[in-house]
């Protein structure tokens, strides 16, 4: 697997340092897998790679795609570059899976010209599902597969959970991999850094979640706010040095789904990070949201779990599974939101901050 996380094969697990690897470290990295005897890859490949050619000369099996947002403008410029940029992997593919229930699905099948079938839960496509729960911690939902209709159980939350899942299904199904293997893979899935709940043995939850961009910011506060008992309360910031379009958007999506919403840093890098909370600022002012501006996001995850009321979701959105901050000049200092989170719950025992 080669993906934003890690890159990993066999008992080999190296860490990513971006999504896509540049390409002489890619083509090493799959001449390894070869070496190691591998037969699959499955790659995460960006929108940034295509463009730059990255993956040149790589011919995949089957390309997904799971859908577009306005994200990485600051790179692509416009949603239109941004769309022909995915759209290169097509060009690549013997075969498209492709989310039919996004907004850009009809213009990229006319785009592309191999073999596609899709997936979605709100249009006619391929593949779907019915009958769907979705929990605090769990998603459940039955579909037919082979003419047999069976019940798929996800332990990720939220309505996502059901797409990333039919894509999942839809490539195994290609490969005529075992139904058994697909619900086992599907029921044991974890993903760092997405809807992970850290253990604190607290009267309420702390979720660590990747979410960096509007549309998985709305998607993972709508899916808390489904289920929440009580208050949702989020705390994120925006990355420096990447699309400032998009920090009004996420503060009034947050001002708009989270009872509460901590504004901080996320990977400031070069820029000044009050600038940046004063962008997300203009977006939740449109909204009657109640929110704090707090830029140290240690203390800011500090506040929100000292404002926390029994029942209450706090969601600490942005970084996900990454274990560190980059500040100014690319310094990286270490910064794993579950340790701090777990720290500061023991805090909260010893000395009831």
């Amino acid at each position: 697997m080669i993906g934003t996380i890690y890159n990993t094969y066999g008992d080999i697990q190296i860490e990513a340092t971006r999504t896509s690897p540049e390409s002489l470290d890619l083509q090493k990295l799959l001449k390894d897998m070869v070496d190691a005897q591998m037969e699959f890859v499955v790659m995460e490949v960006s929108s940034h790679a295509l463009e730059l050619d990255r993956v040149y000369g790589i011919r995949f099996s089957v390309g997904v795609f799971t859908n577009l947002s306005e994200e990485h403008l600051d790179f692509h410029k416009t949603m239109d570059n941004y769309l022909n940029a995915k759209a290169k992997l097509f060009s690549m593919s013997d075969f498209a899976i492709i989310n039919g229930d996004d907004i850009y699905a009809p213009r990229l099948k006319k785009m592309i010209n191999t073999k596609v079938a899709t997936f979605g839960l709100d249009n006619d496509v391929n593949l779907t599902a019915t009958d769907i729960r979705i929990n605090a911690d769990y998603v459940e939902f039955k579909m037919y597969i082979n003419k047999m209709l069976e019940t798929i159980h996800v332990n990720i939350p939220g309505r996502f959970t059901v797409y990333n899942s039919l894509a999942a299904i839809g490539v195994c199904s290609l490969f005529n991999c075992q139904i058994d293997a697909i619900l086992l893979a599907l029921n044991n899935v974890k993903v760092p850094g997405r809807s992970e709940i850290v253990d604190i043995q607290k009267t309420f939850t702390v979720m660590i979640d990747y979410a960096h961009n509007p549309s998985s910011l709305e998607a993972i506060l709508t899916a808390t706010k489904k289920h929440a008992k009580s208050r949702v309360i989020c705390v994120f910031g925006c990355g420096g040095n990447r699309d400032k379009l998009k920090r009004p958007v996420m503060g009034e999506i947050a001002g708009r789904l989270a009872d509460f919403t901590v504004i901080t840093t996320d990977n400031p890098r070069d820029e000044d990070p009050k600038l940046i909370m004063n962008d997300i600022e203009e977006g939740i002012k449109k909204t009657r949201g109640l929110y704090k501006i707090i830029e140290n996001r240690k203390e800011a995850i500090k506040f929100a779990m000292r404002i926390a009321w029994k029942n209450d979701i706090i969601v600490i959105a942005g970084k996900g599974h990454e274990t560190y901050q980059i500040l100014k000049n690319n310094k990286k200092i270490a910064f794993d939101e579950r340790k701090i989170v777990k720290q500061l719950a023991e805090s909260m025992e010893d000395k009831n901050i």
